[in-house]
């Protein structure tokens, strides 16, 4: 097989390019043109304006509240699992 019995519109799979031997394999890679990637169709999308008192995004402090306010709960349930697993190793003892 050759370069030029392939149609120029054929598509070629991973697995067909990788049975070419090397110069076959960029001989056909050079036929080939940039890739095209399809485009999205845009639409145009109506955001209602926003109230007068409603905030544009969550503030920084009450972030950190809420994250400071995770690593807490865990560290609580993990110091809790811990000690319950020493309770029952000591009373195995």
């Amino acid at each position: 097989m050759n370069v030029h019995q392939l149609a120029p519109d054929e598509p070629l799979s991973p697995e067909l390019v990788l049975v070419f031997s090397p110069e076959l394999r960029a001989q056909v890679l050079a036929r080939l043109g940039a890739p095209v990637w399809p485009t999205a169709p845009r639409r145009a999308v109506e955001t209602p304006a926003p109230e007068v008192g409603e905030a544009f995004a969550p503030s920084l402090g009450g972030l950190l509240v809420a994250r400071v306010g995770q690593l807490a709960l865990v560290f609580v349930l993990v110091t809790t699992l811990v000690l319950a697993m020493s309770l029952v190793a000591h009373a195995m003892r």
